[in-house]
């Protein structure tokens, strides 16, 4: 058992609209390489704003995961509720429009909703121009994996307004029924995201 597997997980939500290309994607892929990095640590989900509930993921976009070793097996698109939104720490959404849509749902989250790719990109511009032991003490982040990531959406309210006037668009290119080149820019959009987040909890010695 790691030192992880005793503490309540960290719980992620990707979303988009059908939840059966983008949001599942990220969350699966997130999660393979959140397993890697910090194994018991953290649960991620997903869902959409109008999900062809009970779909399984699209062909397109189990053939990307299946080249990074990761499964789609087993997973069916469920419908984004405020429940839902209620139960994760961080929402990770494709686009404006969708994080527009999670705020009208659960309200009270509205701090804890981010593009993918803008959530990634603070990750990035803070941890090159500010200390990062710094920030999550002013914040009053409690030790350990599920502290600082309870703690990110107070420090990305104080610090991102600088970084949101310099940032451009921030959505996920959308595939569906679209070609498999459109398949692989989404994956990259999202690759390199994960990246970014990935590599954040990995600079934490647990």
């Amino acid at each position: 058992m790691t030192a992880a597997a005793d503490r309540p997980p960290v719980r992620i939500l990707t979303v988009c609209t059908g939840n059966i290309c983008r949001s599942p994607y990220a969350a699966l892929s997130l999660q393979h390489r959140l397993d890697q990095t910090r194994p018991g640590a953290f649960v991620v989900s997903s869902a959409g704003t109008h999900a062809l509930v009970g779909q399984p993921v699209d062909p397109g976009s189990v053939a990307l995961l299946a080249e990074h070793g990761v499964s789609a097996g087993g997973f069916r698109a469920a419908m984004l509720t405020e429940i839902t939104v209620s139960a994760h720490d961080i929402v990770l959404v494709m686009t404006s429009q969708h994080r527009a849509h999670v705020i009208e749902e659960a309200p009270s989250a509205f701090r804890r909703v981010f593009t993918i790719k803008e959530f990634a990109h603070r990750l990035d511009v803070l941890s090159s121009s500010r200390s990062w032991p710094v920030l999550l003490a002013t914040a009053g982040a409690e030790p350990g994996v599920r502290g600082r990531w309870r703690a990110l959406p107070r420090i990305l309210a104080v610090e991102g307004a600088s970084i949101r006037r310099r940032e451009r668009d921030q959505s996920v290119i959308d595939p569906y029924k679209r070609s498999e080149r459109t398949f692989r820019k989404m994956a990259a959009e999202l690759d390199a995201a994960i990246d970014h987040i990935v590599g954040w909890e990995s600079r934490f010695a647990e």
